[in-house]
């Protein structure tokens, strides 16, 4: 067979398993969507409550870290798994310091694609995550559905630093409730009353996300269409080669 006939035919290989491949085999892995509104080289982060608690003894602030990525199960996007970090301040790290990206003009979405956050400052009239003026409660976990919570460990200050005495590692951490109203400080940052030794929720924000150019969808009935195409391309280069 000569090199074209063989470049053809691994072409048409090359095609049927891109058509028996189009399906998506990642089960029950989450595929996050771009919020709308953002075009190719936005920057932007997630936010989501989780569903599943855990306990607030730890002064470790990778527990926190470990289990809400744990909560977000592999959620991807664009392809790529995304990382996540907890919404969570101990003796040692500042919840705003361990989302990183203090005071950058980056928005936060919820994983239903609304918008909560403006950026990552403390002003309020730019409605910044550590501020006291969100979009919406963050009430969505990482499905883009809600979730059914009362509160969630924070351990931190409203503007994102920890509050001493009562970081996550102590006996009675802060916490917040995910459902206060919008404009007031409550989403992350309320009181004291209940001990380390019971499980709550957490918020997971992920890692700065860059929006990419949008990747052309093959139409599976345009594909069809190549691929018989090609078929009788091949038959017929197969015939001539045999009378040569």
């Amino acid at each position: 067979m000569n090199r074209f006939v063989r470049f053809a035919t691994s072409a048409a290989v090359a095609l049927v398993l891109v058509s028996f491949s189009l399906p998506n085999a990642r089960g029950s892995v989450i595929e996050l969507a771009t919020p709308a509104g953002l075009n190719p080289g936005d920057q932007f982060r997630f936010l989501f409550l989780t569903s599943g608690t855990q306990s607030s003894i730890s002064t470790d602030i990778n527990t926190y870290n470990t289990f809400v990525s744990g909560q977000a199960s592999g959620a991807t996007y664009q392809g790529s798994v995304v990382s996540w970090n907890a919404v969570a301040s101990t003796a040692t790290v500042n919840a705003r310091d361990n989302v990183g990206g203090f005071n950058t003009n980056v928005p936060i979405y919820l994983t239903n694609g609304t918008l909560l956050a403006g950026n990552l400052t403390t002003g309020t009239s730019a409605r910044g995550l550590w501020s006291s003026s969100l979009f919406t409660t963050p009430t969505i976990g990482i499905d883009g559905n809600s979730v059914t919570t009362n509160f969630a460990w924070t351990g931190s200050r409203a503007d994102g630093t920890g509050f001493e005495n009562d970081e996550l590692g102590s006996d009675r951490p802060r916490y917040g409730d995910p459902t206060f109203n919008i404009g007031t400080l409550g989403w992350f940052f309320s009181t004291n009353d209940i001990y380390s030794s019971i499980g709550m929720n957490f918020y997971g924000v992920s890692s700065e996300l860059t929006v990419t150019a949008a990747v052309p969808e093959i139409d599976p009935a345009g594909l069809g269409s190549v691929l018989a195409l090609l078929g009788g391309g091949l038959g017929l280069l197969e015939r001539r080669r045999r009378q040569a």
